[in-house]
């Protein structure tokens, strides 16, 4: 049998499909030269991180596939230095140890020296001295000399076998070998292609939407969308140079059809207080009531098999990440994108990890609606928000969004998945094109009634809006939000005068059965309507844009507004009061 080793960490490879499901498909081709009869190739140092279910070998030419053997790779002990490292470490401990011993001594015998008097000395001492301290300063700066540099010598070996402990870690992420047996008819060339699945790999969308907001009446309002993946893979194989394919799937997710449990009713059984019970136990004397329920069992089962599926792999492999997938595309299962040219993306490594990004698609999108909208009693500012309709053939997945208006980043965003020829709603921030003025509030009270009625306060406000349009295209849909006060006492009634044709019923009473106005548009002119906002609840609640989440009493205007021009919105509003009975907004 001939035998052929070949060295995946030194071949690159071929193609690459990445899934968001933290799997990658990796292929590769492999040139091998066969004699006739039976050829076993080795192929070696593949990623530990690869599924064994998934692998496969097919013959490309006359070879033919006779067997394929998975080898595992070997188990180390997770962060535990190698003996020799230990040794090294221990020796390191003694020289410091020894350094630190004739460091003391030479402080010593220089702080001595330094006392010494020579008045108080007799020549002769100090001279037996002087020499004993030349002879053993001398041999102290030797050995501290040396010691050093045996120090140095030792901190270099270890610097060595920590990086063959790191190159050992790095070999162990590439731990796995397949043996493919091949049978040849003839010698000669031959090529096959190996596939497999890896976990630690994903992707996610992410999004560049860049609006071009029109300033004239002939313009359009376009939307550019630069749709992203970012890529990251700690495979241990860097992927060099590859075709690159990305996919919504889940291999080996969800393919069995999930089954119903039976469900029964019965009385719900009321557990007491521990303590109130044995209290009671302990003066009755006596037991009973219905047995707790058996759950345990239930927990136990699940964990059995949780325990069998990671005892069925083996060795200690990071995790397959089951992710929930709810994508559509044509074929209702997944969308595949294959991005243009080659690819390389490196695999991450313990001291550095970082992403990939890489283009899908670049979209003009032109189906646009725009919509204005400010609530100028909080804040005196037009928020720009578009609808857009994703007229491509591309299927948006949920991703964060980077916001630019006329090329300045605006803010970000969340993208929510979308369909082709489905829409979507996003912000597009502050205009600063468009001036709100919220007018100080006008207050007036007046006292009415006398001999045959009571006496009622009339408190009205006056709240004056003025809309200014400097951009030199229409606004064809701007929406101002105001609100008046919700009457909680049967004894208050608040009733709008201004704009007319809301004053009917007036907002909302929690106190009363009264119902107020009509959530419909009334006009007030050619460019202005006005209505109640609908609320959470309301019959009209759902409209074309959404849900609305409008508080209680607020009122709503729909203006259009030409270039260069203004519009001005008027609030008038009174709470009728018994006289000398104080109201307060709260």
């Amino acid at each position: 049998m001939s035998k052929i080793v070949y060295d995946a960490s030194e071949h690159p490879v071929n193609a690459v499909t990445v899934f968001q499901a933290n799997r990658a498909e990796i292929n590769r081709r492999i040139q091998v030269d066969l004699v006739a009869g039976q050829n076993e190739v080795e192929v070696i140092h593949l990623p530990s991180v690869l599924d064994e279910d998934s692998i496969r070998v097919d013959g490309i030419g006359k070879a033919v596939i006779f067997d394929v053997i998975y080898k595992p790779p070997t188990p180390i002990g997770k962060g535990k230095d190698s003996a020799a490292l230990k040794q090294l470490l221990k020796k390191k401990a003694t020289l410091d140890s020894r350094k630190h011993i004739l460091e003391h001594e030479d402080s010593i015998l220089s702080s001595y020296s330094e006392k010494i008097d020579s008045k108080d000395v007799d020549s002769q001492k100090l001279s037996q001295f002087l020499s004993l301290y030349q002879d053993r300063k001398s041999a102290l700066d030797l050995e501290l000399l040396e010691l050093q540099d045996t120090i140095k010598a030792n901190d270099a070996d270890i610097e060595e076998e920590r990086k063959l402990a790191k190159s050992d870690k790095r070999s162990q992420k590439r731990g796995v070998t397949i043996v493919i047996v091949v049978l040849a008819d003839e010698n000669g060339p031959a090529e096959l292609s190996l596939s497999y699945v890896v976990s630690s790999a994903q992707w996610k969308a992410q999004y560049d939407l860049r609006a071009s907001i029109s300033n004239s009446q002939k313009s359009d309002t376009s939307i550019s969308l630069q749709y992203r993946a970012s890529i990251w893979q700690a495979t241990g194989e860097d992927w060099e140079n590859v075709e690159l394919k990305l996919s919504t799937a889940s291999p080996q997710i969800g393919s069995t059809v999930p089954s119903l449990r039976s469900e029964h009713v019965h009385q719900e059984i009321v557990y007491q207080n521990f303590a109130k019970s044995a209290n009671r136990t302990r003066r009755s004397k006596s037991f009973g009531g219905p047995p707790i329920p058996a759950m345990s069992r239930f927990l136990r089962s699940s964990g059995s098999a949780e325990s069998e599926e990671d005892e069925d792999v083996g060795f200690s492999l990071p995790a397959f990440m089951a992710t929930s997938q709810t994508v559509a595309t044509e074929n209702a299962i997944s969308a595949n994108f294959a991005i243009e040219g080659l690819s390389t993306i490196p695999s991450n490594t313990d001291d550095d990890s970082q992403t990939h990004k890489v283009t899908i698609a670049i979209i003009d999108l032109n189906d646009v609606s725009l919509e204005w909208i400010t609530v100028p009693k909080e804040l005196p500012s037009a928020f720009l928000q578009c609808r857009v309709k994703n007229t491509s053939p591309y299927l948006l997945l949920p991703g964060p969004a980077n916001i630019f208006m006329d090329n300045n980043f605006v803010s970000k965003s969340e993208l929510s998945q979308v369909s082709s020829q489905e829409s979507f709603s996003c912000s597009l921030g502050v205009d600063p094109e468009v001036r709100v003025t919220y007018h100080p509030v006008r207050k007036m009270v007046k006292t009415v009634g006398g001999l045959l009625s009571s006496k009622t306060t009339t408190t009205s406000f006056t709240q004056n809006i003025t809309l200014k349009n400097n951009r030199r295209a229409a606004l064809k849909r701007l929406i101002v939000k105001d609100s008046v006060p919700i009457s909680s006492d049967s004894r208050f009634k608040v009733n709008v005068l201004v704009p007319k044709g809301l004053e009917e019923g007036g907002p909302s009473s929690k106190a009363s059965s009264s119902v107020r106005g009509p959530t419909q548009d009334v006009s007030l002119g050619t460019n202005v309507s006005v209505r109640w906002a609908p609320t959470a609840g309301s019959e009209s609640v759902f409209r074309e844009d959404g849900v609305a989440d409008n508080a209680e009493g607020t009122i709503e205007w729909t203006c259009v507004v030409e270039p260069g021009s203004s519009q001005d919105l008027q609030l008038v509003w009174e709470v009728v009061a018994p006289a000398g009975v104080k109201w307060t907004k709260s």
